[in-house]
């Protein structure tokens, strides 16, 4: 005899009549097949409302979904992953935002691009850090650090790049043939040309930067002290302390992929112009807000005042509620109760006393002669230049 396939609501009333047939108790019934009397009830209630229809299982299909987007807004968030693939929720909620489009949550863009296959299932992060380092103000810390890269030929390069701590705004990008001293000083004017100068420079402890492991004190480290600017070296095996130029090397090196690869030098020098440009004005940024580096540092950027000119003697005038100094023939400069050593090259200049936030910036004209926090513990604010002596070979 062929068997009956029995439907589960078939089941269902078939233990619900049981006790009546059976003429046990209802608790008993229950026992037996293993369910609460909660159970029971609720699909005889089912049962007595709507017939053996009610026994059938019902959709967990929830009856109303207020997050739920429309079609035509999907459509949108589809077209954008689909024409920028690197683009993930989080950036795409953002740039409906900046095209006016009030966009759902990053969880429910997240959603949309899984239900049309546009992402990968992906393994669990590990545990983001609960605490991140970042200077309070533009231009109290410039990062710099090489990068290799490729060219079409296969041949590898290096790119010499800077940011700023806070904004994470990309001041140079440099490409070179290797990463010497000479590569990282170009990358430092270029920088400083633009945005004046860092009170502080962090780098790891390569040769082009430092020479502290070797008992020397290489150009770059010289050329800094020189300027007033303090440089600082992150720990040996330590690459986290240089972390945002890390995880910004990544962004470049996609970004090179996408739009190259470069032909020679001068053709990754053209591509790294347009590159500072994109990510400074038109990525925004997860790590800051999702603002975009310039709008960050354009709100704690350093204003180089204005000069109104030169005097008889080529000496720059200065606006009448400047703080002008007359700088000693022993190069010093004497402000909130500190002595500032400029250098005696200054020696009788007169210059421009400016502070942001913590930071004092000196001015000749609008030549940024130097940038400094001033240590309270101490009158005298040297240049803070650092001599490594050799070490003894035994």
């Amino acid at each position: 005899m062929a068997l009956r396939v029995v439907t589960m609501a078939e089941m269902r009333l078939e233990v619900l009549l049981e006790a009546e047939r059976t003429g046990e108790t209802v608790a008993e019934v229950c026992r037996r097949h293993g369910i609460s009397r909660e159970t029971y009830y609720r699909y005889r209630r089912r049962y007595l409302a709507e017939g053996a229809a009610g026994l059938e299982d019902l959709s967990r299909r929830p009856h109303h979904s207020p997050i739920q987007i429309g079609a035509e807004l999907e459509a949108t968030i589809c077209k954008m992953r689909t024409d920028h693939r690197r683009w993930g929720a989080r950036r795409i909620r953002d740039e409906l935002l900046r095209k006016g489009i009030e966009p759902p949550a990053v969880s429910t863009i997240h959603q949309a691009l899984r239900r049309n296959h546009l992402v990968a299932l992906r393994p669990p992060r590990r545990k983001k850090a609960t605490h991140r380092f970042e200077r309070e103000i533009s231009n109290d810390l410039w990062q710099i650090d090489a990068t290799r890269v490729r060219l079409i030929t296969k041949r590898k390069v290096w790119v010499m790049d800077m940011i700023d701590d806070h904004s994470r705004l990309l001041l140079a990008a440099v490409a070179c043939l290797s990463p010497t001293a000479e590569a990282a000083w170009d990358c430092f004017e270029e920088a400083s040309s633009r945005y004046g100068l860092p009170r502080q420079v962090l780098s790891d402890n390569a040769l082009s930067f430092t020479g502290r492991f070797h008992g020397v004190e290489v150009e770059f480290e010289r050329s800094l002290a020189e300027l007033g600017v303090q440089l600082i070296n992150s720990s040996g095996g330590h690459p986290q302390t240089l972390g945002k130029l890390e995880r910004f090397h990544k962004t470049l090196k996609e970004w090179l992929y996408d739009e190259g690869p470069p032909e020679d030098l001068p053709h990754l020098q053209e591509l790294l112009d347009a590159f500072r440009h994109h990510y400074n004005t038109e990525r925004p940024h997860q790590g800051i807000g999702d603002a975009t580096p310039a709008e960050r540092y354009g709100g704690s950027s350093t204003q180089v005042p204005m000069s109104s000119g030169v005097d008889d003697r080529g000496e720059p005038t200065y606006a009448p509620h400047a703080v002008v100094r007359n700088v000693s023939k022993n190069g010093k400069i004497s402000f909130a109760k500190a002595e500032i050593y400029l250098g005696l090259r200054w020696a009788g200049a007169r210059v421009q006393v400016t502070r942001h936030g913590d930071i004092v910036h000196v001015y000749w004209g609008q030549e940024l002669v130097r940038a400094l926090v001033i240590d309270p513990d101490h009158r005298y604010q040297s240049l803070g230049r650092r001599v490594h002596k050799a070490r003894a070979v035994t």
